[in-house]
């Protein structure tokens, strides 16, 4: 029974994805080659163990554990770079800003010396 609800919500995560024009075809690929092997899984079990032995790790639940423990490291590490890269494009952009449009405060008759 649970084999169906996985694999439609594989398909529906991937079609989300996909739907986005923000990836790259390479980053599309990896996803897409990702989320395959996720479904393989799910229709065959013992593909994961299989995996493991080969891997030389104990159980097919450990290895796949172990994998997205690495993906979510790695989207980390890309929303990471992203933000840094946005931060810089936005502190670039305000510097030109101000050079442009240098703005001064208004005079306050109440301070002495202005």
């Amino acid at each position: 029974m649970i084999v169906p609800i996985l694999l439609a919500g594989l398909a529906l995560i991937l079609a989300y994805i996909g739907s986005h024009r923000s990836l790259s075809n390479l980053q599309l690929l990896f996803v897409t080659g990702f989320f395959s092997i996720g479904a393989a899984m799910v229709i065959r079990p013992d593909l994961a163990n299989r995996a493991a032995a080969v891997l030389h790790v104990g159980r097919g639940a450990d290895l796949l554990l172990y994998f997205a423990v690495l993906c979510a490291v790695l989207v980390a590490a890309n929303f990471y770079l992203r933000f840094k890269q946005n931060e810089q494009a936005l502190t670039a952009i305000v510097r030109q800003l101000a050079i442009l449009s240098p703005s001064h405060p208004p005079e306050d008759p109440s301070c002495p010396g202005s």
